[in-house]
């Protein structure tokens, strides 16, 4: 089959081919057999009714259907012939198909811009990476520290700041209790910050068996709609006091902690440095590979097909909505995952197409712009890679059974966005060899500053 090619810009082509008739003739003639093998006709075997009655009762709507599926099939035939990096659906524009000669077939379709990636090897990038300070190193020992912590009780004294309170309570708004306004045994911490503001300062200094009514304003922004904005009469019975124990911070203390192989305190403390300088250095890292894709991006600005934008607002459409009604603890549950290339729900609007076309995109671009890098630097996660990082990942997530674990991903999607991650970073990773890069340690509040 002959095919042309006609330019119209960067993101739309014109095809242009002709179906011989003798290759619609053959089809026209298999699916009126196929036709006469299922149709009932009164004083016919199934099989055996004549084309010329099938083509009586049912010629045109059978033509049109056959031609409909030829074109189709042929339309896709020649983009993959021409290999067109095709968006949605060809448009037909003109079919001339008179009875006896060849049927010439004319459509238009949106395609992905060809990118030529110009030299990018004179981008200089700065790799800011946080100063580790030994305030930071007393933090996290402090953190594993309360991870050892134990509870003491104390009898001897009333309730104080930071104390751990078992209490029993019960609520009501003027003389009427509400759901969730009463519990047994409810451990908190004085002054920690879980209860409503007033509420654990009101219980300081009371005695162990001790019942104190304690009224509160509940703030406008409360997660409990039914009681904020009001006035809360609470009834509180102090049950036990407790404090919280931390180790001794020595040799021993380090020697203990679990999975670390700390030999000594000085010890812990060179370790703990260098993990956090580790960290510090791959999250400077992550941030330099955005630098790296935005500088790219900046470098290869091109058209798009109006078609994919309109679907990548559609996409940051609904997550947004998403966003908005986990935030408002609406529930709403479409039965699968989402992703760019679903249908459904309204079209975007005029407002939102001009809300969210500035970054569709520049994320469609970015996008685009990182295949092409990964084709010319021919980035490939292997079989290896992926079984190794489903593995990290599951053990972070609790563990189980890997093979299972895996084909659960590929039937909901995750296993190919880990694969394109993956890909993302690989490909960042070999781009970042090619350019220049200058390496700083900063106080963290000069990076927070510069940000």
């Amino acid at each position: 089959m002959k095919i042309e090619i006609e330019d119209i810009d960067s993101c739309n082509k014109k095809i242009k081919f002709e179906i011989p008739h003798q290759e619609y003739d053959t089809k026209l003639k298999q699916y009126y057999q196929k036709l006469g093998r299922e149709v009932k006709v009164p004083g016919f075997r199934p099989g055996k009714v004549p084309i010329s009655m099938l083509e009586k009762k049912f010629g045109p709507d059978v033509k049109k259907e056959v031609l409909s599926n030829l074109i189709s099939e042929q339309l896709n035939n020649a983009i993959v012939e021409k290999d067109l990096r095709a968006v949605g659906q060809p448009h037909l524009l003109d079919v001339s198909a008179e009875d006896g000669t060849d049927i010439s077939v004319s459509a238009s379709i949106e395609v992905l811009p060809t990118v030529e990636l110009k030299d990018y090897s004179g981008i200089e990038l700065v790799m800011k990476t946080p100063r580790i300070t030994d305030d930071d190193i007393n933090q996290t020992i402090e953190a594993l520290r309360q991870r050892k912590a134990t509870n003491a009780d104390v009898t001897d004294r009333p309730a104080q700041d930071k104390d751990l309170l078992k209490v029993d309570f019960t609520s009501k708004i003027g003389d009427e209790p509400f759901e969730g306004g009463a519990a047994k045994d409810q451990i908190i911490q004085a002054g920690g910050g879980q209860l409503i503001e007033g509420l654990d300062k009101g219980m300081l200094g009371m005695e162990i068996g001790e019942t104190r009514d304690i009224k509160v304003q509940v703030p406008e922004d409360y997660n409990n709609k039914e009681i904020a904005g009001k006035d809360v009469d609470f009834q509180i019975v102090l049950k036990g006091i407790q404090v919280q124990k931390l180790p001794d911070l020595d040799d021993e203390f380090a020697k203990g902690i679990v999975d670390k192989d700390f030999e000594s305190l000085d010890d812990m403390n060179l370790k703990i440095r260098s993990e956090l300088e580790e960290y510090e250095r791959k999250e400077a890292r992550k941030a330099m590979k955005k630098q790296l894709t935005e500088k790219i991006t900046e470098q290869n600005q091109m058209d798009l097909p109006e078609g994919l934008v309109k679907e990548q607002v559609k996409f940051m459409v609904e997550q947004a909505q998403k966003s908005q009604e986990k935030a408002g603890g609406q529930k709403h549950d479409h039965g699968h995952d989402h992703d760019h290339d679903h249908d459904h729900g309204a079209e975007v609007t005029p407002e939102q197409l001009d809300q969210y076309r500035e970054p569709a995109m520049k994320a469609l671009q970015e996008e685009l712009i990182l295949d092409q890098l990964s084709r010319d630097l021919d980035s490939q996660v292997s079989e290896e890679d992926l079984e190794k990082e489903v593995q990290n990942m599951s053990q972070l997530l609790g563990g189980g059974n890997i093979q299972q674990i895996k084909r659960e991903w590929e039937k909901n999607g995750v296993l190919a966005r880990l694969h394109s991650r993956m890909k993302r970073d690989k490909t960042l990773d070999a781009a970042l060899e090619k350019v220049t890069i200058k390496e700083e340690i900063v106080d963290r509040k000069d990076l927070i500053a510069d940000n």
